[in-house]
């Protein structure tokens, strides 16, 4: 979208590539880890996010098509086909993607790329598109399955594939043999890296913008921008969104009070549930952060616009230091709930928005957000200022940058182009 900017001096540009079929195939065994699977799905929605429009019918010669296989040990292996009539925009994409559970079981890569081409291209690829799939793996697989399958999408000289090889949550590297099989001998359609979080870093998912989409055609129209969202955000599915505020000294009752607003903004931009059990819709909840015993809940998970506006007016400045781990653990606790008490709706998506300056105690930080992945929560993180703690954030985000927006000052996150962006990313 910056070239597109850039080209164009207009947000409302498409970029188009053309007829194109993409199929990841995605490692979700249990040497991946939760973690990693949760980096490798945003991988694959944050690649497509750059491929521009989507073809709006899977029928049609022209567009962009995209089809995911997860798979584990034989029988487990899940599709999101590329044919499927319900994926007909990026929000249905992101939706089906973030719905995949990890599997964690056993590895069979071999079987997992047959199962690709059988069941998502030789019957449903269109004459006219070029075909590319990318292979996300750490290499290694089972020794019962049969690894003359691993040069089985090389049979068709009309499918590219790129694989890419990642060291798994064990810290063992992947196997280079088995990608050069995967890649069908051609070693420039290989990527090794050492963390899955490489694989969300900015400049890899560049990278794999112009592999799969080389000549990009950019059409603007005869109009000025639009400043508004053009579909009402967050239909469709439920969505549980929880505010993390850091009441630090070092935010300042200003800042803090523009970070009120902020989520004002948001309740009044979503599309809120019509009920505490509507499957449709957003609800929302805040809690304020200070040291590692000083948290405040402004509103528990609602869908009451009034509850918002109370809690928010009701909020007071903490004025206090600053450590977010203490608050993930209350937050998922007391917000989330567990067990026979979880308070979020059934199939929900979660996700933790952090709002801070940046810097932050990040004692218990590893361990936060190890809780944040085994409870399935995508986090965002909103930083300001230019003296902020990379690492806290990094971890805050597990490892994906893409979820990490920055602005100078706290007023900037009001302005509508970070918040029409914010918008789309959580939705």
């Amino acid at each position: 979208m910056t070239y597109i900017r850039e080209t164009c001096g207009c947000c409302d540009c498409e970029k188009h590539c053309g007829a194109l079929d993409i199929v990841f195939v995605i490692d979700s065994s249990e040497s991946v880890g939760m973690t990693n699977f949760t980096l490798e799905k945003n991988f694959v929605i944050n690649t497509i996010n750059r491929m521009g429009s989507m073809a709006s019918d899977p029928t049609s010669p022209t567009g962009t098509r995209v089809g995911v296989v997860q798979f584990s040990h034989e029988g487990t292996f899940e599709a999101i086909r590329l044919d499927d009539p319900s994926i007909d925009s990026m929000s249905s994409f992101k939706t089906a993607v973030k719905n995949l559970q990890w599997i964690a079981g056993g590895t069979f890569t071999p079987s997992a790329l047959k199962f690709a081409y059988d069941n998502l291209i030789r019957d449903s690829k269109r004459a006219r598109a070029n075909v590319s799939v990318v292979v996300v793996t750490d290499g290694r697989f089972d020794p019962r399955d049969d690894d003359s399958k691993l040069r089985y999408l090389c049979n068709d000289p009309n499918v590219v594939v790129n694989a890419i090889g990642v060291g798994d949550m064990f810290d063992k590297e992947h196997d280079s043999e088995t990608l050069v099989s995967i890649a069908c001998d051609n070693k420039n359609r290989i990527t090794e890296m050492k963390r899955y979080s490489d694989l969300v870093a900015d400049n890899f998912i560049q990278k794999m913008e112009t592999v799969l989409c080389p000549d990009p055609v950019i059409k603007c129209p005869d109009l000025p921008c639009k400043t508004e969202l053009d579909v009402a955000p967050c239909v469709g599915r439920p969505v549980e969104l929880v505010f993390l505020l850091d009441g630090s000294e070092r935010l300042g009752m200003e800042n803090f009070g523009h970070a009120r607003h902020f989520v004002q903004m948001v309740a009044n931009a979503l599309t809120m549930a019509r009920n505490r059990n509507d499957q449709n819709g957003a609800r929302l909840a805040l809690t304020e952060f200070g040291n590692e015993n000083e948290n405040q809940v402004a509103f528990l998970l609602t869908h009451d616009q009034k509850a918002i506006t109370s809690g928010l007016s009701g909020l007071h400045y903490l004025d206090a230091s600053s450590a977010v781990g203490p608050a993930i653990f209350k937050a998922i606790d007391e917000i989330l709930g567990k067990g026979p008490t979880r308070k979020t709706r059934r199939g929900a998506e979660v996700s933790f928005v952090f709002i801070t300056d940046g810097v932050t105690n990040i004692t218990n930080l590893d361990k936060a957000a190890s809780a944040m992945a085994s409870e399935h929560i995508f986090s965002t993180v909103i930083a300001t200022g230019s003296d902020v703690d990379e690492e806290a954030l990094t971890k805050l985000v597990m490892g994906d940058q893409t979820a990490i927006f920055k602005s100078q000052t706290f007023s900037d996150v009001l302005q509508p182009s970070f918040f029409d962006r914010f918008i789309r990313w959580v939705c």
